[in-house]
């Protein structure tokens, strides 16, 4: 008999998410959250799950999810774009970004018109942009990418998105400079199994 008992389980190198670029996708699922006024949050959430459906990395952020949730037991879906709810408070900046990513899916879909029911995006064809994500964990400096905004099918198939700017959330080294805020770990999204 071999030494000593040890857990078996999946080893080697974990699936990576997409790289920066853009890329034909549809939206698989929609939730809203609510705003928690306790915590100061003054918005409502969109969140919707996305899956890339064309080239190379169509079906990656499902395969890294279920990756993670073998090796791992849980896993977060890390295809999930956020949009801030307009309302009758909310700042211009948050009704132009929800109007220009929610016009980016009504041009994908001829014949769709957005009604304000957010279940009816499920299924919706829509381009993504993906950026670099610069964040701190454990005072370790570390990068990701994420969905940074939607654009057309139309201007993704053409090749007319042009990169997103990285989303820098980096802990400054310097004390002066250090804010006291606390990062989230990028991989605490969401846990909603594919059904």
């Amino acid at each position: 008999m071999i030494g000593k008992s040890v857990e078996i389980q999946k080893r080697g190198n974990f699936l990576t998410l997409p790289p920066v670029g853009a890329y034909v996708a549809e939206i698989k699922n929609v939730r809203v959250v609510e705003a928690d006024k306790e915590k100061g949050q003054k918005y409502d959430t969109l969140e919707m799950m996305v899956e890339i459906t064309e080239g190379e990395y169509a079906g990656r952020y499902t395969e890294v999810y279920n990756d993670q949730k073998e090796r791992f037991g849980k896993a977060s879906y890390r295809g999930t774009f956020r949009l801030y709810c307009p309302n009758n408070d909310s700042e211009e900046w948050v009704d132009r970004k929800f109007a220009n990513n929610i016009w980016c899916v009504q041009e994908s879909n001829p014949g769709y018109e957005w009604d304000r029911h957010e279940e009816k995006l499920k299924g919706k064809k829509v381009g993504i942009s993906v950026r670099r994500k610069l964040y701190t964990y454990n005072n370790e400096d570390r990068e990701t990418t994420e969905i940074g905004q939607f654009e057309t099918v139309a201007d993704v198939k053409a090749g007319k998105c042009r990169p997103m700017k990285d989303r820098d959330q980096r802990e400054k080294k310097d004390a002066a400079d250090n804010d006291e805020q606390n990062f989230t770990d990028v991989s605490k999204g969401i846990e909603v199994p594919w059904g």
